[in-house]
């Protein structure tokens, strides 16, 4: 039986501008990408009178909607990547906004809300400059 694997090489990542309605622009030349990365706490509830044989006992507690990084070709003046429209721009502005992540041929859009954390641009000697940024998420992602 042949994989039903994608390919993951055309995943957009589009921040949205909070206008109504909302408009969506991708961000230019995503070199890299991973969707949130949704965890939950576990709550320990053992105890001396009913956890029996001295085995720790849990049950599930809070969700988090984590976190989701991002590297692409630095392009300073660009106006997905500036600081007047673009990720300097929102990290500097420290409030939540609207993303979305488009996987190849609309296979599935996951939308989350969530600020930028990092910001971290490069300039290496033998390559491109590039900049990596991360998102903490604020809520549930939606579209899994």
């Amino acid at each position: 039986m042949p994989s039903s694997a994608f390919w993951a090489f055309g995943t957009i990542l589009q921040l949205g501008d909070g206008a109504t309605p909302e408009v969506f622009t991708a961000i230019a030349e995503v070199v890299d990408f991973d969707p949130p990365s949704m965890s939950k706490d576990s709550i320990d509830v053992t105890n001396r009178g009913t956890s029996t044989n001295q085995f720790k006992e849990a049950i599930p507690g809070l969700k988090d909607g984590g976190s989701v990084s991002f590297k692409c070709n630095w392009l300073p003046t660009n106006s997905t990547h500036d600081g007047t429209t673009g990720i300097v721009k929102v990290f500097k502005d420290n409030v939540n906004h609207n993303w979305k992540c488009i996987l190849p041929d609309a296979i599935k859009t996951i939308a989350f809300t969530g600020h930028v954390t990092a910001y971290t641009p490069e300039t290496p000697m033998a390559a491109q400059g590039s900049f990596s940024a991360t998102i903490k998420v604020s809520g549930e992602p939606t579209g899994w």
